[in-house]
């Protein structure tokens, strides 16, 4: 009896001095995890799938990603169920985008009804996937290893004509980006992780290595000669350096609003017409702001020049064809626009434009197909991403934590824009890295909430 009740003694002392280990770590991000317990053949595939995202078969990604999906789901942790509900707002846009269509459903053409609903419900499939991947901040790193290393192959792979032909270097410019294909948005996200991870202590490769990945990585940006990664990269920086947290949230509202004051008040503004006939990146640049407001144009020339904006008009002048309840909810998926004949007729400029499914303002295709509600959605989807970044402060501070708040802040500031400028997350050619990272930043921002980590 004695031997029993010392066993058990034993026991309590043992489980009472596991808990306050566990209590004063210092990080519940502890690296001291197994690294068997990483699936590396699932990292190997989701390394295959980012490689596949920037080649002509990118639009298979959904479908060979789909195997992963269902086994991850039926493997996953309890924390991944709470942070797939982080993202309800996604299936409320996808649940308005199917409501809709079945009262259109006889109208529309199917073609467009599939595509939209392919391209709209990949959003949320491959966040789902970041999130079921990581179950602790040792398969984090993991990941952004294997974002970092995929993302870097595609940016030596597209500066290899420069490479075989130094000349280029001379001739640096609108050109030679399109041409040799240079706008590369791996580049700067690579730079992003790497510029946040060293901010944050935490080691990724060897310091050489690091600096070498983000030099090459910088100058694929600098010659990519685009206005949107000229200032995403300006906001990834300075997202780092604003450390009031209620400044964030501003800096998001006044983004927000400046969006939907270019949308619905094109009216308003003038636009210059004195545009320049010779394209040239300082005239785009200066250019910048008359090209994104929403507003008609009566020449081919106007048109052109400013075919995002012009796109945008026809859009929203589609989704005020609607009734009050189509205001409200959209026109569904398989909602599209039509390019007056008068403008692409015998111009092989706007050949394949005259019928317009999707739009570089992202925010016109969400509002077409789910109305004035599913622009609230989604808005309200990137807002409650950065309350949980928020919650992440509150909890405490440490590298760990500074990175995970980082990273989550620098996607949705990427989304945000991308969606106002390059049709965002509903597109064909969707940004799969940035929704594997974002899904994998929100699980491990409620680790620290679950008991998980002590497993």
């Amino acid at each position: 009896m004695d031997i029993l009740v010392l066993f058990l003694k034993l026991q309590v002392l043992n489980y009472i001095n596991k808990k306050i280990k566990l209590r004063n770590s210092s990080s519940i991000f502890t690296e001291c995890v197994n690294p068997k317990k990483t699936n590396k053949i699932i990292f190997l595939y989701i390394a295959i799938l980012m490689v596949v995202s920037f080649t002509p078969y990118s639009k298979a990604i959904p479908f060979l990603a789909l195997p992963l999906l269902f086994h991850l789901v039926f493997t996953m942790t309890k924390t991944s169920f709470l942070a797939i509900k982080k993202i309800k707002f996604l299936y409320r846009i996808l649940a308005l985008g199917f409501i809709v269509v079945f009262f259109h459903f006889t109208e529309y053409n199917l073609y467009y009804v599939a595509r939209d609903i392919i391209y709209f419900i990949q959003a949320p499939m491959f966040i789902i996937i970041g999130i079921c991947l990581c179950n602790s901040f040792f398969d984090f790193k993991y990941l952004l290893k294997v974002i970092i290393v995929t993302s870097f192959i595609v940016t030596l792979y597209l500066l290899l004509e420069l490479v075989k032909d130094p000349s280029l270097f001379l001739q640096l410019g609108l050109v030679t980006r399109t041409n040799y294909n240079l706008s590369n948005p791996s580049a700067l996200l690579i730079f992003t992780i790497l510029f946040y991870t060293r901010k944050a202590n935490i080691k990724m490769f060897k310091n050489s290595v690091e600096l070498l990945i983000m030099s090459i990585s910088f100058f694929s940006v600098l010659i990519s000669f685009s206005r949107t990664f000229y200032i995403l990269l300006l906001v990834m920086i300075s997202l780092y350096y604003i450390h009031n947290y209620k400044n964030i949230l501003k800096m998001y509202w006044v983004s927000v609003f400046f969006a939907l004051f270019v949308i619905f008040g094109g009216l308003f503004i003038t636009v210059k017409e004195d545009v320049s006939q010779d394209v040239t990146f300082e005239s785009k640049m200066s250019h910048s702001l008359d090209e994104i407001i929403v507003k008609d144009y009566d020449s081919r020339f106007e048109i052109m020049q400013n075919w995002r904006g012009y796109e945008a008009f026809l859009g929203l002048s589609k989704f005020y064809e609607g009734n009050v309840f189509e205001l409200l909810v959209g026109q569904g998926f398989g909602a599209v626009t039509y390019t007056p004949y008068w403008i692409y007729e015998g111009d092989e400029q706007f050949s394949g434009l005259d019928v317009l499914p999707m739009f570089h303002n992202g925010f016109i295709t969400i509002l077409l197909k789910t109305g004035i509600i599913g622009l609230l959605f989604f808005f309200l989807f990137l807002y409650k991403l950065l309350v949980q970044a928020f919650r992440v402060i509150n909890s405490s501070f440490d590298k760990y934590r500074q990175l995970i708040v980082l990273l989550l802040q620098a996607v949705v500031f990427t989304i945000l824009f991308r969606t106002f400028v390059v049709h965002g997350i509903f597109t064909t050619t969707i940004p799969f890295e940035l929704l594997i990272l974002l899904g994998a930043t929100i699980k491990m921002s409620l680790l620290e909430q679950t008991d998980v980590i002590k497993n």
